[in-house]
């Protein structure tokens, strides 16, 4: 595909894509499918508060983060956690993605890592077709369910019925970790494999991430040192450990909110944290609404 074959319904999508170009808030679910032009550029030098996962099905595009460069093409799928400095945009006539913000499950944490391509970017290039199409199936569906929700902007002449939003987010997490599934199966064919040190470190802190976990104490569990554990578990999982930790704790907080009539102290307690307040800060810091504003969002 070049850019003068873009039908009138295709830049009909990437204008109303283009719509939805600011920072989504961090909680908000929000899907998309863009052509853009040669002049398409998106500077974002705080990050998102959101993961950010972007598929490159044709022509080219780049990431930056910082003075580091990251050519993508067909295949190429990038994943940008939160909080990472970054700009991307086309780097030829044209580039063709679709794209995700969302906010991860917790059981993921024990198994998507995805190998860095610059400091902070996790990146791998799928070239199996049958890799490739079923993650573009995977895109279109949940992209589908997206719209039939309101969570995403419609295009075109699609009048599909609407569908509740929580079970739309269900089934849109459903099409997400369909797709790192694919994009994590690859990186271990390719002979990315996790230590079985950290997939330690990963799977106990994913079972109870309210523990009182620390650096020294998880080394003594893998009989590594302090420093070794730190830099081995941020090479290979792309963060460090206090950070997931972080993550799984504030996960597990959104999800009492909604299922639980514990009063957010209680709920600050239940994963971890002993001050309420600090709890707030770090929960209004990651989702972008304090926890009360959350509860009343979802019930």
């Amino acid at each position: 595909m070049n850019e003068a074959a873009l039908s009138e319904h295709d830049l009909a999508i990437a204008t109303l894509v283009e719509l939805y170009s600011e920072i989504p808030p961090p909680s908000r679910l929000v899907t998309g499918h863009f052509f853009s032009g040669p002049d398409y550029r998106v500077v974002r030098p705080d990050g998102v508060g959101s993961w950010c996962l972007i598929f490159t099905v044709a022509g080219t595009g780049e990431f930056r983060v910082g003075s580091d460069r990251l050519e993508l093409r067909r295949g190429d799928l990038v994943l940008v956690p939160p909080g990472i400095e970054h700009h991307y945009g086309t780097s030829a006539t044209h580039w063709e993605t679709w794209w995700a913000h969302f906010q991860p499950r917790r059981e993921w944490h024990t198994w998507w890592g995805l190998p860095e391509a610059v400091p902070g970017l996790r990146h791998v290039r799928l070239t199996r077709p049958s890799e490739t199409d079923r993650v573009v199936t995977a895109f279109d569906r949940l992209h589908r369910d997206a719209q039939r929700a309101g969570l995403s902007p419609v295009s075109g002449d699609d009048h599909a019925p609407p569908v509740d939003e929580d079970v739309a987010t269900r089934l849109i997490l459903n099409g997400i970790e369909e797709v790192l599934l694919i994009a994590a199966h690859s990186g271990r064919r390719k002979g990315r494999i996790i230590d079985h040190r950290i997939q330690l470190v990963l799977d106990t802190i994913s079972q109870n991430p309210a523990k009182p976990y620390t650096l020294d104490s998880l080394a003594r569990l893998t009989h590594l040192s302090v420093s070794r554990l730190a830099h081995l578990f941020k090479d290979q999982v792309g963060e460090s450990v206090m950070d997931v930790i972080t993550t799984l704790r504030l996960a597990r907080a959104a999800e009492l909110l909604v299922a639980t009539d514990l009063s957010v102290s209680e709920v600050a307690r239940t994963v971890g944290y002993a001050s309420p307040h600090y709890f707030s800060r770090q929960f209004a810091k990651r989702f972008g609404v304090s926890p009360t504003t959350h509860r009343h969002e979802r019930a």
